[in-house]
């Protein structure tokens, strides 16, 4: 949609994913589900749907391709590092992916965003938002709180991100103090 300029369905189409999102979030507090596959799902389905919209925004000259490039880094460090931690705590040795996965439970590790990481993930979909919805409803004075945008964004990005690599070498330290 967004590379055929079709912003307004496209903006509904990201307001539905959007909604669906927060239910299935609301729906598994309400009924007390608490998946690890989940905790891993959710946050990798958040960091597509904003990494395709964004890379055909940039396609668009919609949103500017450094803070895409930034934001797409940073989440795929997130994701890799991710991974890194759960094979590093079965200590690199599982048979099959539901082992790694641990769709049964034995071995409880959810992923936790800091609540950093969650601020950064809102103002991305402002910034998004806004965004395709400048060409058709925006005007001069509406491009000047994207950019402002995108400076929060790119500010949250990099401090979301050294805040996950802070925490990484604290645990790191506490466990290399505690062997």
């Amino acid at each position: 949609m967004i590379s055929n300029e079709l912003y307004a369905p496209a903006m509904i189409g990201l307001a539905l994913s959007g909604g669906t999102d927060w239910l299935d979030g609301y729906v598994a507090r309400k009924m007390k589900i608490d998946s690890v596959v989940g905790s891993y799902l959710d946050p990798l389905a958040d960091k597509v749907l904003i990494g395709c919209v964004a890379l055909a925004m940039v396609h668009k000259d919609l949103l500017h391709p450094g803070l895409v490039s930034l934001v797409v880094f940073r989440d795929v460090f997130l994701v890799g590092g991710a991974v890194f931690l759960r094979a590093s705590s079965l200590g690199w040795k599982w048979k099959t992916w539901y082992d790694f996965s641990n769709l049964d439970g034995t071995c409880r590790q959810k992923v936790e965003p800091l609540f950093l990481s969650k601020v950064n993930t809102v103002f991305q979909l402002l910034l998004v938002a806004a965004a395709l919805l400048q060409p058709e409803f925006g005007t001069e004075d509406t491009q000047s709180y994207i950019t402002y945008l995108s400076y929060l964004v790119g500010s949250t990005t990099v401090a979301s991100t050294a805040a996950y690599g802070a925490q990484y070498f604290r645990r790191s330290a506490v466990v290399s103090k505690s062997v």
